[in-house]
C-alpha cells in the first residue's frame, strides 16, 4: 500500500500541473474572445452611427425632392447676388524727396517740378496734396510750417 501511495502522489502532481495548464489555456481564450466581443461592439457603435448619418442625408435628400428646395419654414436665406461697386481710385504710396527749406531757388523749383509730376503719375488727389507734402519737409522747412499750422490754428479761435 504503501508502494501505491507513492506512486498515486506523481501522478496527482501530474494531473494537478496538467488541470493548471488547461486553467491558463482556457483563461487565454477567454481573453482573446473578450477582445474580440470588445472590438465587435465597437463595429456595431460605429454601423449604428453610420446608418444613422446615412437616414439623416437621405431624408434631407428625399425632402429636397419632394419641396423642390431647403426653404422650410423661411430659415434658409439664399446667397445675396454679388453686385458691382463702382471703381474706387486707390492712391498708391508716393514717395516725394525731401525738402529742407533752403534759399537756393533753384532747388526749390526742381523740386516742386519733382512733386507735381509725382502727383500727376500717382493720381494723387487735390485733398490729399498738402498733407503728403507736408510729410516730406525737413529741418527748417519743418519748423517754419508747423509755426504756420500753429498761428492759422490760433487765428481760428
Amino acid at each position: 500500500m504503501a508502494q501505491d501511495l507513492q506512486s498515486l502522489q506523481p501522478r496527482q502532481l501530474q494531473h494537478e500541473n496538467q488541470i493548471n495548464g488547461e486553467k491558463k489555456e482556457r483563461n487565454s481564450h477567454l481573453a482573446i474572445l473578450e477582445e474580440e466581443l470588445r472590438m465587435i461592439k465597437e463595429r456595431n457603435n460605429y454601423i449604428v452611427k453610420t446608418k444613422r448619418a446615412f437616414h439623416l442625408v437621405l431624408g434631407l435628400v428625399i425632402l429636397i425632392l419632394i419641396k423642390g428646395s431647403l426653404r422650410i419654414n423661411d430659415y434658409y436665406q439664399p446667397t445675396p447676388r454679388r453686385t458691382r461697386r463702382e471703381s474706387v481710385e486707390i492712391e498708391t504710396k508716393v514717395d516725394l524727396p525731401y525738402f529742407y527749406g533752403k534759399e537756393n531757388v533753384g532747388v526749390y523749383l526742381d523740386g516742386k517740378f519733382k512733386v507735381e509730376q509725382l502727383f500727376a503719375c500717382h493720381l494723387v488727389s487735390e485733398e490729399r496734396k498738402v498733407p503728403l507734402t507736408t510729410l516730406s519737409f525737413q529741418n527748417n522747412a519743418m519748423y517754419w510750417w508747423t509755426n504756420l499750422e500753429r498761428e492759422r490754428l490760433l487765428l481760428e479761435l
